[in-house]
């Protein structure tokens, strides 16, 4: 799990947001901890340039497609309500 102290910062509201959601739904036992890790360090960025809560909201809706939870349809529509906000992702 995630460090319990206050010594996070986030750059953006998105990304706090982001890191509390899939927090949550660790806690709630959606995914595991170990299954979050694995889906993150597949987000690796071939150059390393994605910036990091880009790729931690990409994992987290990959992880959520492949649990059958959404799909990239339902995550790009909602993206679209929402003026496309935010970081802007590939959907892969």
């Amino acid at each position: 799990m995630p460090p319990s102290d206050d010594s996070l910062t986030f750059s953006e509201p998105w990304q706090g947001q982001a890191f509390a959601i899939v927090v949550q739904l660790a806690e709630r036992g959606v995914f595991t901890w170990p299954e979050w890790v694995q889906a993150f360090a597949a987000e690796e960025s071939p150059g390393g340039d994605a910036p990091y809560f880009e790729r931690w909201l990409a994992a987290a809706e990959k992880l959520l497609v492949a649990k059958g939870l959404t799909s990239f349809d339902q995550l790009a529509a909602r993206r679209f309500a929402l003026g496309a906000s935010g970081p802007v992702h590939t959907m892969r």
